[in-house]
């Protein structure tokens, strides 16, 4: 396990034990904070999503101040749980059997007609158990998220949710503005390391303009970019023009193309279906618009690709294009990584679509949660931790979640996720409406789940009156009350 992370970790020995020690201080510090009643639950969450540049990578790197935030709140929650404190409402009930019942429907497909899975060592256990360990792990914290939230609905509201967001966003552009000091001026590795930067994304070959990606504390530039994406629409309604303008160009600065995608929805969200009120119904048609408009690009790319080549080396284009031409560029793979006009990661989405293409039946109750280490090794012929594939070591991380969740739960769950999580309460302005539908677009495209599962609860509760019973009285499982 410790190699597949090898290239994640610092040189330097001090470096490493200081990077590794700051999860735990983090979250140490927020939930002190939190139960001190001086920062919301949203504030805690939000502030330890904002630092997952740090994690403990001995142990994995899902290890972060937010993994142990959200662990203490699910053994909280647990705790009311099994006391009796709370309840929970038939849709949540279903909400949190839906991992099982798509286990129960692998298990029945690769005994009954056809197993298409790989065992690394014949560890037929580990596939029936590791859907477990991710129930545990990640799923069942983030429904405790979802609880707490519901449960202090009262003193909640929009407002502080975007004050929020502008504060996180202010504090990471200054701390983007360090790291590109500090690296300019020393060109020190260990020293950018200590401030949140990881190595790997030093390297001005696969960089952005000045020979670095910026991620401020997030876990990756490409996370830093998607939040950016989200906080500009909140700073533009506000009139913070000076600090939207700041966080486009250190947008463009994290190279990362989630960033543009993000933007691009936020101008069909906002602009063309602004008028629309209902949030499903806006997410949708962006949906369908923005398919339309890659599948353009896609017809498009040769066209696109040699205007490219012919302006390379004008700074402009090398900054805002290279990894777009880069990913729809497929004369090196000779693979096409091209779906619905969308170039996937081959690293990442790829493999796990070509799964799906050869195994349809799939669809239905996706490979189970957690399994991704099961698909054959063969999908991942050619990539960088092809070894790691066929030792079996390590998960698959998939940064498209609705997709995600197709992929591990199903067709049927997606559905019942998006009905649920999509859901609006009474009384959510026109602006509040248009925010819910950017943020569930941009999680097709983002790994932003906290971001979405507060936006959710917000949209669903947030409104709701403190002496409103949320949840029916004769189901005694817990959801929140």
């Amino acid at each position: 396990m410790q190699g597949i992370y090898s290239r994640l970790q610092s040189s330097s020995f001090f470096v490493e034990c200081f990077r590794e020690t700051m999860p735990l201080v983090i979250a140490a510090v927020l939930l002190y904070l939190y139960y001190k009643q001086r920062i919301s639950i949203i504030d805690t969450l939000l502030y330890a999503f904002a630092s997952e540049a740090y994690t403990i990578l001995a142990i994995g790197p899902t290890f972060t101040a937010t993994f142990f935030v959200s662990t203490f709140i699910f053994i909280e929650q647990a705790h009311r749980l099994f006391t009796g404190g709370q309840h929970i409402r038939r849709e949540y009930l279903l909400l949190l059997l839906l991992p099982l019942l798509s286990h129960i429907t692998v298990f029945l497909i690769t005994q009954l007609y056809k197993d298409p899975f790989n065992y690394p060592g014949g560890r037929y256990y580990a596939f029936y158990t590791k859907p477990l360990y991710f129930y545990i792990k990640t799923y069942l914290p983030l429904f405790a998220i979802g609880s707490r939230i519901v449960q202090e609905r009262t003193p909640l509201s929009w407002d502080a949710f975007r004050e929020t967001m502008k504060r996180i966003t202010k504090i990471s552009l200054c701390i983007a503005g360090i790291q590109i000091f500090i690296q300019l001026t020393f060109q020190n590795v260990a020293l950018s390391e200590i401030l949140g930067l990881q190595s790997r994304y030093l390297a001005e070959q696969i960089s952005g303009p000045l020979g670095l990606r910026v991620q401020a504390w997030f876990g990756e530039p490409k996370v830093f970019s998607a939040f950016l994406s989200l906080a500009i629409p909140i700073l533009l309604k506000d009139k913070e023009y000076k600090v939207a303008g700041a966080a486009f160009v250190v947008g463009i600065l994290t190279a990362s193309q989630t960033f543009y995608i993000n933007l691009l929805v936020a101008g069909v969200v906002f602009v063309i279906f602004g008028r629309l009120n209902g949030v499903r119904l806006k997410v949708l048609c962006t949906l369908g618009l923005i398919i339309g408009i890659f599948m353009m690009v896609a017809a498009s790319k040769d066209y696109l690709l040699k205007h490219y080549m012919a302006n390379r080396n004008d700074p402009v284009y090398k900054a805002l294009f290279e990894r777009s031409a880069y990913r729809y560029d497929n004369e090196i793979w000779q693979k096409n990584n091209i779906v619905l006009g969308m170039p996937l990661q081959r690293d990442m989405e790829l493999p796990v679509v070509d799964f799906l293409r050869d195994e349809p039946y799939l669809l239905l109750s996706g490979y189970g949660a957690g399994n991704s280490t099961f698909i054959p090794p063969s999908y991942f012929f050619g990539q960088p931790l092809y070894e790691f594939r066929v030792a079996g070591v390590g998960g698959h991380n998939l940064n498209m979640r609705w997709f995600f969740i197709l992929a591990e739960f199903g067709g049927v769950a997606l559905i019942f996720f998006f009905l649920v999580l999509t859901r609006v309460g009474s009384g959510v302005l026109l602006f509040q409406r248009s925010y819910f539908a950017f943020v569930a677009v941009c999680f097709f495209f983002s790994q932003i789940d906290l971001i979405m599962i507060i936006v959710a609860m917000l949209s669903a509760y947030g409104t709701a009156p403190a002496q409103e019973p949320l949840y029916e009285k004769d189901i005694r499982l817990a959801w929140g009350r």
